[in-house]
């Protein structure tokens, strides 16, 4: 990965160190790079190596010799950098661009404040150790400023976003974005894996054995419902309270309305055959506004027979669908899902961070109008249908995200295409290899 240095807004911070030298010392320092009438000394690209270390270090959290490796790496491109901010300021002096004394000590002030300098006096040591006095720093200060002020003018007016553009990147990056989950219109076609008479029985036996310890006064039903329910199963609410609204009981599956609507406070239903198993629930408060309950499921055990036979029969549907038929006609003369079968086997409206990681999966590629190959679970085999699916709009928080991230990429395209300009008018020699 290439950690490139920030260069908008703070576009002439690296120019301050081609002035923490004096003249004098820069005669005596080693050349590598002569630009027009200047020069850029060892040293000078020395302090910019040390401060992209320290940069490393503190923003990207490298270690204290990696930082050093990869700011050596980095030793050519911030010559070039700095080459280019010289010829930035060498324009802006050209065009004798103006800057106010208050433009001044505001960045003095901002100077002091990104390095936590209290008083001036710490000010004047801290530029001293660097070879630099306060009047020097002001005057690099100025320099910086009307160089600042050439870009701006020249390259922030060029860098509008619209909306479109925020679209297009959304849609082409939304995997390097925090997740914004479309929602589909879903259906399915559910085949069953039919127990034998052999593994019913096996079942009933067992979630009779359920039954019996929840009765138990004291007994724990989540600790009882997570030694019972499958271990495949692990995105289910086996054995935990969940509590409703008389309202919100209309979005859970019709198996749970018609149980726990007959069912009082502190009973426990009777075994109720449903999609993956035989349930069991427990009400723990009921009133006219609010119900607790608590569920477990026991899975009906499948031969390897029954389970053949439902997959030869999704394969069947499947071709049907490859030749033509209708979905939601195949849905309803084929699908084992008594709750979705008599709609077609309308799902309603998803949005994908709802579903389990599986079902996700199969479900997240497929494309409006379009259906997977059969696909296995634990308690039949289902083909998925996406109707339609919609990506929310973005917040304007998110534009304003996607546009600075436009801004960024831009200032520094418009910024690498003026200075380039700069170099092919300029005259430059590097002796950095020497």
């Amino acid at each position: 990965m290439i950690y490139r240095m920030a260069t908008y807004p703070l576009i002439c911070l690296l120019l301050i160190t081609s002035g923490l030298t004096t003249a004098t010392a820069r005669t005596f320092d080693k050349i590598v790079a002569y630009v027009n009438d200047d020069i850029v000394t060892k040293r000078e690209l020395d302090v910019l190596v040390n401060q992209r270390a320290i940069e490393l270090q503190q923003v990207y959290r490298f270690s204290e010799r990696e930082a050093r490796n990869e700011a050596e790496r980095q030793r050519g491109e911030l010559l070039d950098r700095l080459i280019r901010q010289m010829l930035l300021l060498e324009a802006a002096l050209t065009l004798k661009l103006t800057v106010s004394d208050a433009e001044v000590e505001q960045y003095v002030q901002e100077f002091k404040n990104r390095y936590q300098i209290e008083t001036d006096e710490e000010f004047k040591k801290q530029l001293n150790k660097e070879g630099m006095t306060v009047v020097a720093f002001r005057e690099q200060a100025e320099r910086n400023l009307k160089a600042e002020k050439l870009v701006m003018g020249r390259i922030v007016p060029r860098l509008q976003v619209r909306d479109s553009e925020i679209q297009k990147f959304f849609e082409e990056n939304q995997d390097q974005l925090p997740v914004k989950a479309d929602k589909v219109n879903l259906r399915h076609i559910f085949i069953a894996y039919e127990p034998t008479e052999t593994d019913r029985n096996a079942a009933y036996e067992k979630v009779g054995n359920a039954r019996d310890e929840i009765s138990v006064p004291g007994s724990d039903f989540e600790e009882i419902a997570k030694r019972y329910t499958s271990k495949q199963n692990t995105t289910s609410q086996a054995g935990m309270l969940i509590e409703a609204t008389t309202g919100e009981l209309n979005r859970f599956p019709e198996v749970f309305q018609n149980v726990l609507a007959n069912l009082a406070a502190g009973e426990i239903s009777e075994p109720i055959e449903g999609n993956e198993g035989l349930y069991l629930f427990k009400v723990e408060t009921k009133d006219d506004k609010m119900i607790g309950f608590r569920y477990l499921i026991v899975p009906l055990e499948i031969s390897v027979e029954a389970m053949q036979a439902a997959r030869e029969q999704s394969v069947e549907v499947f071709k049907k669908l490859e030749d033509g038929e209708d979905f939601s006609t195949l849905a309803t003369t084929h699908s084992d899902d008594v709750e979705t079968r008599s709609n077609g086997g309308n799902l309603g409206v998803r949005s994908l961070t709802e579903l389990n990681p599986r079902t996700r999966a199969i479900i997240e590629p497929l494309a409006a109008g379009t259906y997977s190959n059969p696909h296995e679970t634990e308690s039949g085999v289902h083909i998925f249908k996406v109707d339609a699916r919609n990506t929310p709009d973005l917040t304007e928080a998110e534009k304003q995200q996607i546009t600075s991230i436009l801004r960024q990429q831009r200032f520094q395209e418009e910024w690498d295409a003026y200075t380039d300009s700069l170099i092919s008018n300029a005259y430059i020699q590097i002796k950095l290899k020497e």
